[in-house]
């Protein structure tokens, strides 16, 4: 009977999602990529380069269980929103909001219909908590940290230090030579990535 018990707890231990206060610790901003020179979405139903489609902006859950999401929003310094969440960030997991598909989602939903619409002068990604108040985390980027095919993360994932990744697009000076990764680690070479779409779908 012990034994059963245990299986059930560490069962049920797996099924944990966090309250809304240990959550917004949880979740951060992870990695900008605001002025995209190539086809970056997965989720856009074509092999073509659209700076509007393209543009993309990860989050990361850097917390020991799952957050659910929904109701959290992206916006940037104009204050509109610009996509809204829908689900459950496993620990340790990334998602990718790519700009097709908040699109999308500003279409469903009535928005003004701009995408992420990531300024590449320089601007200032929020991401929100379902209060639609409470500023969970923020970065601010610049020009030179996100030109053509630059990304601006942080490394390791969901740590204090942001850095260029401007392996497409080296620095002169000084390169850092790290890949953008959207739905990977960060500074690993990129390879196929994660989208929201894609996560929630091995829930349905």
């Amino acid at each position: 009977m012990r034994a059963v018990l245990t299986v059930v707890a560490v069962f049920l231990a797996g099924l944990v999602v966090l309250g809304p206060a240990a959550a917004e610790g949880a979740i951060v901003l992870n990695e900008v990529l605001a002025d995209p020179a190539r086809d970056w979405s997965p989720t856009d139903g074509d092999d073509t380069y659209d700076s509007l489609d393209d543009e993309w902006v990860e989050i990361y859950n850097t917390g020991p269980a799952a957050v659910d999401l929904t109701g959290w929003r992206l916006t940037d310094a104009t204050g509109e929103w610009r996509f809204g969440f829908d689900g459950v960030l496993q620990p340790g997991a990334h998602v990718v909001v790519y700009g097709n598909e908040s699109y999308d989602w500003e279409d469903a939903n009535g928005f003004p219909k701009y995408g992420l619409s990531l300024n590449n002068g320089g601007d200032t990604v929020k991401l929100v908590a379902a209060d639609l108040v409470t500023v969970v985390d923020q970065v601010t980027y610049t020009t030179s940290q996100t030109l053509d095919d630059r990304a601006y993360g942080r490394l390791p994932d969901g740590g204090a230090e942001w850095r260029v990744f401007d392996g497409l697009n080296p620095l002169n000076p000084p390169a850092t030579g790290l890949m953008p990764s959207p739905g990977q680690p960060n500074g690993a070479s990129p390879v196929e990535p994660t989208t929201w779409g894609g996560i929630k779908a091995l829930f349905e």
